[in-house]
């Protein structure tokens, strides 16, 4: 949805014809609502399903339209409630895994660091491997430099794009290493302006 959004949306409203139940149905019109610029009209599509069913999806669709705008620390812990809400719901595990990192993001935001570090936690232990990022970020607010910068070196043992983890890791470095792991970022993908602009 993020690099390729014509397919997605192609995707998408293909899933939506294909849909047999109207629960389903609403949730891909709420999603092609939502990455239209749409958001109160997805979040009405994400309650009218829900209203239907209950699934995890309608929950997903539901935090994220609600989410989407800057939130008080309350308004921002109802976004965690519905993500809690989508994981009692059956899923597999990369969905359940993007919901505790999304609720890891949204307890950083508010401070609530331990809360972060649990849902994080609970992510890599589902193998969302993206939750290493939120794990060294808390590490990094707790004055935790040295375990970040190893959080990242544990991505990076697992990592697919391993560019984009070697700039991440940088941010965690000292001088000479963050140097070092901007270099490699180069090697693996000249065509990356991070590494230029930070060296």
């Amino acid at each position: 949805r993020l690099n390729c959004q014509k397919a997605a949306m192609r995707s998408l409203r293909l899933a939506r014809n294909s849909s047999i139940h109207d629960h389903e149905r609403l949730v891909y019109e709420g999603w092609i609502l939502y990455d239209t610029g749409h958001r109160d009209e997805a979040l009405e599509k994400a309650e009218q399903s829900l209203s239907l069913q209950r699934s995890f999806e309608a929950f997903f669709l539901k935090a994220y339209a609600l989410g989407d705008s800057s939130l008080d620390v309350e308004s921002a812990l109802s976004v965690v409630q519905l993500l809690e809400h989508a994981n009692s719901c059956a899923s597999d595990n990369l969905r359940k895994g993007q919901a505790y990192n999304n609720m890891g993001s949204i307890y950083v935001d508010c401070d609530l660091l331990d809360e972060a570090t649990e849902c994080y936690s609970i992510a890599l232990s589902i193998k969302h491997t993206r939750a290493h990022q939120g794990l060294a970020r808390v590490h990094f607010l707790k004055n935790r430099k040295k375990a970040a910068f190893d959080e990242m070196t544990s991505l990076l043992k697992i990592a697919k794009n391993s560019a984009s983890a070697y700039e991440k890791r940088s941010e965690y470095a000292e001088r000479d290493a963050a140097k070092s792991d901007l270099n490699m970022a180069t090697l693996l993908d000249p065509t990356r302006t991070y590494p230029y602009r930070y060296r």
